[in-house]
């Protein structure tokens, strides 16, 4: 097999691995989360309010990539299930701030309690080392893939 055809062949091996191991992670975690009733861009929204206490739902957008739209179909029905509610921003009545309510505290802490074990779960095949190699590779995967003129130019 000649070198280019081998390499190809292992960048496609170790693609293929990167792919399948997210979409394992992500259908167990999928999993967890809708054993609590949410799905992953529901609880993305809850921890980015449980972090910020009250935050604009712009600014939830904002922080997950999402159009206003889909933010408002989000918070639509966390609110309908009692977790948030909104509020106006004093001096602003065109924003909409964002809070948990006590029910979407209890629940947003109970789901991270979880989340983390199911982390450690999950990482618990490597050790100290291997993670801390493997969060370095990834981390730089990303960077490269993020900014390809600059990976490009190591080469």
């Amino acid at each position: 097999m000649p070198l280019q055809e081998r390499q190809a062949s292992r960048g496609n091996h170790t693609y293929n691995a990167i792919v399948a191991a997210y979409k394992v992670m992500m259908r167990r975690m999928a999993d967890m989360l809708s054993e609590e009733k949410l799905t992953q861009p529901q609880f993305q929204a809850l921890r980015i309010v449980a972090k910020n206490h009250e935050v604009c739902m712009r600014e939830i957008g904002d922080e997950m990539f999402v159009t206003a739209a889909n933010i408002t179909g989000i918070i639509d029905r966390l609110e309908s299930r009692g977790l948030l509610r909104r509020t106006g921003r004093k001096g602003d009545r065109r924003t909409t701030n964002i809070e948990l309510t006590p029910e979407g505290m209890e629940l947003q802490e109970r789901v991270v309690e979880r989340y983390n074990e199911f982390i450690q779960d999950a990482l618990r095949v490597f050790t100290q080392e291997e993670q801390e190699k493997l969060s370095e590779l990834l981390l730089k995967l990303q960077e490269g893939m993020s900014h390809p003129e600059k990976a490009t130019a190591r080469l």
